[in-house]
């Protein structure tokens, strides 16, 4: 850990309530360190990533650049078994101490977003949003163990085009605490791996030595491990892919950097050397993800989040051992959220059953919730595998009834 950098309270996010964003018409999850959502294929595991992914881009670009870049209103909004006329994305959070002598921070922060018709043409044109509501309160114990409270609630606000498009939470990120949660939402890292760009060498940045999202910069990003966290990588990969004893960048002088790996054939002395563009795909892949996962930023602490699809894409299952034992290990320094197909993953005697969310498809809409109890015990029992159960399509989700938080702003209705 840096220095400089936030102990952060684990997990970061603990809480997310959706509603009518994409397939999901309401879910209320809660989330720990390591969190897997678990379901079959078009289930809308990723659109709970996604829901996540909106609120960040929101913030940083504004709702209706986020609304645009996926396909307008018509995509963002749920559209079965009825047309929903706004969306509501919240999360609950633990923020670490500010720089001011007082503790801790936790709280709530959620918006509510519908369509209104945008006027104008050309640059201003864009999908018109209506900033609904806007609530955030966040609260600590001061040094006399009374609440400290900082909260703001907005209502039907519009936002026109492009350039007039700011949440409140945006407006306010130079006054702390809301700084901090300004700056924490929008540090979440969703990794989303291009396998071409994967491949790719890429010239070298004087300044930034770090993984893009979409897999961009692996050769800079393996350069910039530490010692410690490229022997991980590298012991990873190993155990994934037989035969690889170490993983790195080419030349970290040269003007273009990629991956690479050395890779010992039984019975040779001398490890062969594969650039990333003559790496199977199973291979590029796995470097990419644990990259990502042990990457400075997280060891730093700069990244509260990390969210992955499909971990085990184009992996053997008999890599499922190893992954889970990178994510896991990767969750001890950053809150790490996945969502798979792979069942595997938990076919082991030390795999937590807790950390998983199941997600089902029921009539077009996903609902999306813990392991039930009758699941628990057939597995408890050794009647049958998790995999099992998805691959026969018996694992059910516990799915609470929607319900407003806890705790409301004054006035809410």
């Amino acid at each position: 850990m840096s220095p400089t950098a936030p102990l952060r309270p684990m997990p970061f996010i603990t809480r997310v309530r959706i509603e009518n964003y994409k397939s999901i018409a309401h879910c209320d999850v809660t989330l720990g360190r390591f969190t897997v959502l678990l379901g079959l294929n078009a289930a809308g595991k990723s659109n709970f990533l996604g829901a996540l992914r909106f609120v960040r881009d929101a913030l940083v670009q504004g709702p209706a650049e986020a609304v645009a870049a996926r396909g307008g209103w018509e995509e963002v909004l749920r559209r079965v078994p009825e047309r929903a006329a706004s969306c509501t994305i919240g999360v609950e959070f633990q923020l670490p101490a500010i720089a001011d002598g007082g503790g801790p921070w936790v709280g709530r922060y959620e918006i509510t977003l519908a369509p209104l018709a945008a006027s104008g043409t050309g640059r201003d044109a864009g999908p018109g949003v209506r900033i609904r509501h806007e609530f955030c309160e966040m609260q600590r114990p001061d040094t006399e163990s009374r609440a400290e409270i900082k909260s703001f609630l907005t209502r039907d606000r519009v936002e026109k085009g492009r350039r007039h498009r700011v949440l409140e939470l945006s407006r306010t990120s130079e006054e702390e605490p809301f700084a901090s949660l300004y700056g924490t939402l929008t540090d979440m890292f969703f990794y989303s791996p291009d396998l071409s760009v994967l491949r790719e060498a890429r010239s070298k940045s004087p300044v930034f030595w770090t993984l893009g999202e979409n897999g961009s910069d692996l050769g800079a990003a393996l350069a910039a491990l530490g010692e410690q966290e490229r022997d991980r990588v590298s012991q990873y990969v190993g155990a994934i892919v037989p035969g690889v004893v170490e993983v790195g960048p080419t030349n970290p002088s040269a003007d273009y950097i990629a991956a690479r790996i050395s890779f010992a054939a039984d019975g040779e002395t001398e490890p062969h050397v594969f650039r990333a563009e003559s790496m199977s795909e199973g291979t590029i892949r796995a470097i990419g993800l644990l990259t990502a996962l042990f990457q400075p930023n997280v060891r730093d602490g700069l990244i509260p989040l990390i969210a992955i699809e499909e971990p085990e894409l184009a992996l053997h299952p008999l890599a499922a051992g190893a992954l889970y034992d990178a994510l896991t290990e990767a969750s001890e320094h950053v809150q790490v959220l996945a969502t798979t197909q792979s069942a595997e993953l938990f076919d082991r005697k030390e795999a937590d059953l807790s950390a998983i969310r199941v997600v089902a498809a029921e009539h077009g809409v996903t609902v999306i919730g813990e392991v039930d109890p009758v699941s628990r015990s057939i597995v408890a029992d050794g009647l049958a595998t998790t995999a099992e159960l998805l691959r026969s399509d018996q694992l059910r989700a516990v799915v609470e009834p929607p319900a407003r938080p806890d705790k409301q702003p004054e006035g809410e209705e």
